[in-house]
């Protein structure tokens, strides 16, 4: 890391770990007053975070879009601003950061222990389609943290409905739809990613797709989310069914982003080695 940049990512660290924190103490004592007003440390700390990124941009005069260390704070920093502006059109479900906020958190930290060295991108690996295939991907990575919080909360309201606590969230109807809507434009950007990525990788590698294990497990996470969908119009699947489906189907893009790189070593996905060549 630059030495501005590391100083930007260890307060993002602990403020995301203080925030955390503050909503487990809120959730586990019933203190709503924390919630109405956990927007504000949310917001100085995203942009804390935001100067991180700017920081290594300087440093390395490429946006954070290649190895493990900048894919984690990148999609730390989309789930965050998803968080935020969630939060500021829905301030009775502030309490949707019980699940993104901790969720950046790991994120975040996970990238911080891989690979932070300052190394350029390599000419081969620059490219319009590029920008479009990841700022796609991250979109889509936002959209699915918000249904997995929204998920998180409609368990803890459908188990504890008569509970003042939880008796002050939205209906369990109004939950089912936002859920749906963040799922369905997650869906439609992931769409966008997949074909973005194929025309890039023609350009990089000779051919649209090459069943690459970033590749197929993208597809099978965009699939999962298709059949979401598809249940839910054709047979019914609300709630509480939704709701695990798509707290169970994060997984899916936690493995796309960062869980292949320790199975293989094969993976045309394998960025940190193409760098600065």
């Amino acid at each position: 890391m630059a030495p501005l940049e590391s100083i930007f990512v260890w307060i993002s660290l602990c403020g995301y770990g203080i925030i955390s924190s503050l909503y487990i103490y809120a959730f586990v004592f019933r203190k709503e007053n924390i919630l109405q007003k956990i927007i504000y440390p949310i917001a100085a700390v995203f942009l804390i975070h935001t100067a991180s990124i700017i920081a290594r941009y300087v440093a390395v005069g490429n946006l954070p879009w290649a190895g493990d260390y900048e894919s984690a704070t990148a999609g730390s920093w989309f789930v965050v601003l998803f968080t935020i502006i969630f939060i500021w059109k829905h301030r009775s479900l502030s309490a949707i950061g019980v699940g993104t906020i901790p969720f950046s958190l790991l994120l975040f930290g996970f990238g911080v222990m891989r690979s932070p060295q300052l190394i350029p991108m390599s000419v081969s690996l620059k490219s319009f389609w590029l920008g479009i295939h990841v700022l796609f991907a991250w979109l889509a990575f936002g959209a699915f943290a918000i249904a997995f919080g929204l998920g998180i909360i409609y368990l803890l309201k459908e188990k504890n409905p008569r509970k003042e606590f939880y008796a002050k969230f939205p209906d369990l109807p109004m939950l089912d739809e936002l859920m749906f809507k963040y799922v369905v434009f997650g869906f439609i950007t992931d769409a966008v990613m997949i074909p973005s990525g194929a025309i890039w990788a023609k350009d990089l590698w000779g051919n649209y797709w090459s069943w690459d294990p970033v590749e197929t497990w993208s597809l099978v996470t965009w699939l999962i989310y298709g059949c979401a969908i598809h249940l839910r119009l054709t047979m019914g699947w609300r709630g509480r069914r939704l709701a695990w489906i798509v707290i169970w189907a994060l997984a899916g893009m936690v493995i796309t982003f960062f869980g292949i790189n320790f199975f293989v070593t094969s993976s045309l996905h394998l960025f940190r080695a193409m760098q600065g060549q």
